[in-house]
């Protein structure tokens, strides 16, 4: 389930990001559709230029659904993803007391891993080769 997850995850942010990108090459001419047209409106700069060109993808109502759609959904996904990173790296809040922080600073660190053996060399199952050819020397 985990895997399937991950998957999906990784399909809508594709398309979402994808469509953030597509989306003033698919749009009509005017803009009319989906927004597009509070980007053109008076757009100067790079924005006009892409409002002028010709926009030979035209993607239908549905599809303009499901990427705007996708497009929320992975931006949503990459804020919650940085905000938890934000969250994690900051310490917590020290206390008052300058023994409880000291206290409360062990108890959160992680336990040292305990160390393995390391592996002993392999068993040799056959004796080395004493000569390298196709047929045995005598």
């Amino acid at each position: 389930m985990n895997r399937f997850r991950d998957y999906l995850c990784f399909a809508v942010q594709f398309a979402g990001l994808g469509y953030v990108v597509m989306w003033p090459l698919s749009t009509p001419g005017d803009g009319d559709l989906f927004g597009a047209a509070l980007v053109c409106h008076g757009g100067a700069g790079v924005l006009a230029v892409v409002c002028r060109m010709p926009h030979p993808l035209q993607l239908g109502v549905g599809l303009h659904i499901a990427g705007a759609l996708c497009a929320v959904l992975a931006t949503l996904h990459l804020l919650v993803r940085g905000i938890c990173s934000v969250r994690r790296q900051r310490p917590g809040a020290a206390s008052d007391v300058p023994g409880e922080a000291v206290a409360a600073a062990v108890i959160a660190a992680p336990a040292p891993r305990a160390r393995r053996r390391p592996m002993p060399p392999p068993r040799r199952l056959t004796e080395p080769r004493s000569h390298f050819g196709l047929r045995g020397v005598p």
